[in-house]
């Protein structure tokens, strides 16, 4: 699934009756070097670095916790 040819796509059917060829091409070349811009990853990438992310907090806050109580002793 590309994401910029759906968008051009979607672009072309809604507004491909109501501009004028040139203008309709201005706006997918904008389109197309705005997406140039970006590093897009999928969704289920972005919500699994997401979720390691989790992990490594609760790990780093565990590692904490235990630090502190190791202090605590001496």
């Amino acid at each position: 699934m590309d994401p910029l040819k759906n968008l051009l796509e979607h672009i072309r059917a809604t507004f491909g009756d109501v501009l004028p060829g040139d203008a309709l091409a201005a706006l997918e070349n904008t389109a197309g070097n705005l997406f140039e811009r970006f590093e897009l990853v999928p969704k289920h990438e972005y919500e699994a670095h997401l979720d390691i992310l989790a992990s490594l907090n609760a790990q780093v806050s565990d590692l904490e916790q235990r630090l502190a109580a190791l202090e605590q002793e001496d």
